[in-house]
């Protein structure tokens, strides 16, 4: 809350309820939670010579994530009272660029207003990376934004991905009982790690009854409209399973963001150029930290509270309100 401290003034607009973003709401908050009922149920059951454990074969997704509730509104309530606490003023809507230095925000009632500043600071987060050959339908074959929606434990799992959620979620299913494949175009899971730790987490993925194939290429994947989704490889093999999860990355979310009109293109390289010819805007990952700048943050999507930090950097100004 730097900017804020040194006098300047700061606004923040989220088109969500509360603050916090993708990590608070959908990312790493729930995975985390999860995961650490996973690691207790596992820890159970290796006790099983003291006592007798199993899971229900219907368990409800529900029931491993009992704290999640409670522990977004702490982050949501707590990252609010810190914006309110420095005087950041929130407006909740959708934003879009009318200009270079013009954003206007739609709020859920339908008003609209326009904020002008200086310096505009984008940090809506990303999206989950869908290939159009895949039809993700949010209820067999899910993504890393939904696949905690399922309402019960699926016997079996197929996982597309090598990258960090895949490995994350394939791993918490794969100690929760599930039997998981983990399908990759790479040799090896995490390519960007060294090998013989990637060899260990593989290792134990696999003695907790998951699979991974790797060097395979998706042919085809459907829902066989009763109980199955199968996944067909270009070498032939075919693997079916209740539940599946496309985990193949994430891209920008700056739909609808009128991205064009403020300067703003979606790859990091373009951004690069952009960067150069419009300094004043800024994509997170592009974040610069001069002090003489205003700024609105577009959405605090991108880690919990990070967008609305590091935008306070700068300061804003309405524009004149739209007849």
């Amino acid at each position: 809350m730097q900017a804020v401290k040194a006098g300047r003034r700061v606004a923040v607009v989220e088109q969500e309820a509360g603050v916090g973003g993708m990590c608070v709401h959908r990312g790493t908050i729930p995975s985390k939670t999860l995961r650490e009922t996973a690691l207790h149920l596992s820890r159970l059951r290796r006790s099983a010579a003291l006592l007798e454990f199993t899971i229900k074969p219907d368990l409800e997704v529900a029931a491993l994530t009992t704290r999640l509730d409670e522990v977004v509104k702490a982050h949501v309530a707590y990252m609010g009272r810190q914006l309110e606490r420095n005087g950041i003023r929130v407006f909740h809507g959708r934003a879009r660029f009318v200009s270079d230095r013009l954003v206007e925000v739609q709020s859920v009632d339908g008003s609209v207003r326009r904020i002008e500043a200086a310096a505009i600071f984008i940090a809506t987060g990303s999206r989950p990376r869908t290939p159009p050959e895949i039809g993700i339908d949010h209820e067999n074959i899910l993504d890393s934004d939904s696949i905690l929606s399922m309402l019960y434990l699926p016997a079996s799992l197929t996982v597309l991905g090598g990258g960090v959620i895949a490995c994350e979620y394939a791993s918490i299913f794969a100690h929760l009982g599930v039997a998981v494949t983990m399908i990759d175009r790479a040799d090896r899971p995490l390519k960007f790690i060294d090998p013989e730790l990637v060899a260990k987490f593989v290792g134990d993925f696999e003695r907790s009854g998951g699979r991974f194939l790797g060097e395979r290429n998706i042919a085809s994947v459907e829902w066989d409209g009763v109980s199955k989704v199968v996944t067909r490889l270009a070498s032939g093999e075919v693997v079916g399973s209740d539940k599946m999860l496309v985990a193949l990355g994430r891209a920008a979310s700056i739909e609808g963001l009128g991205a064009g009109r403020g300067g703003v293109e979606g790859e990091r390289a373009r951004a690069a150029r952009s960067r150069r010819a419009l300094p004043h805007r800024r994509a997170a990952y592009l974040c610069h930290r001069r002090r003489d700048r205003p700024a609105v943050a577009g959405g605090d999507r991108d880690g919990a509270g990070g967008g609305a930090r590091r935008a306070t950097r700068w300061a804003w100004r309405p524009a004149a309100r739209p007849r």
